[in-house]
């Protein structure tokens, strides 16, 4: 097997349990914000919208830094700290929400601002991932199209995987903070693997 092939494949796993974790923890989400903000629509939009952003910024800075750099050393840095990051919620996130319960209130802007605090940082910083492995897959222009397509493909495959598999099969299982915590381990190994791989992943041509 060719070296490209290989690690079209490696980038494209990757691709697969980024978005499992990022969609999965979304799941996740509405679980912690439960017991403080209610599991309503207003939640939920708070929810999505901040998945939404998170995304948005994560393509964002991520297209700027792999222009700067291809380095996947410096990606999986990024997805290491969005590990810790995700590692550390169980730990403050009660005692933080329920300080904000007091001191905001459960409407909207306490919400929207719990939400943010738990979802923001770790998908932004996972969301990096998706144009850094676009720009490493990148030989010919001739097949830009398809290599975006496949990348983004397959993360939404993960997507959808982490939102059913989790809500309907982990969930029950395991629990909120277990998962959080297997989430944020998957998070680190994949950033583990870009840093170890760097060679490997930028190619001979680059």
């Amino acid at each position: 097997m060719s070296h490209s092939f290989l690690r079209g494949c490696l980038l494209l796993s990757l691709a697969l349990i980024l978005g499992f974790a990022l969609m999965g923890f979304e799941m996740l989400g509405s679980r912690y914000l439960y017991p403080y903000f209610g599991g309503g629509i207003n939640t939920w939009a708070s929810l999505i919208a901040t998945v939404l952003v998170a995304l948005m910024l994560g393509y964002l800075v991520g297209g700027a830094l792999v222009d700067r750099t291809m380095s996947p050393r410096l990606c999986g840095m990024l997805l290491i700290v969005a590990g810790a990051y995700l590692f550390s919620i169980p730990m403050w996130v009660d005692g933080l929400f329920a300080g904000m319960l007091d001191s905001v209130g459960d409407g909207m802007t306490g919400i929207i601002l719990a939400a943010a605090i738990l979802l923001l940082l770790p998908l932004t910083l996972m969301s990096t991932f998706t144009p850094f492995a676009v720009r490493l897959l990148l030989t010919s222009v001739s097949f830009g199209g398809r290599l975006v397509g496949y990348v983004y493909g397959v993360s939404t495959v993960g997507n959808v995987l982490g939102t059913l598999v989790v809500t309907f099969t982990l969930v029950p299982m395991f629990g909120s903070r277990a998962l959080t915590m297997a989430f944020a381990g998957l998070t680190a190994a994949c950033g583990l693997v870009m840093i170890v791989c760097d060679r490997f992943l930028r190619g001979p041509a680059t």
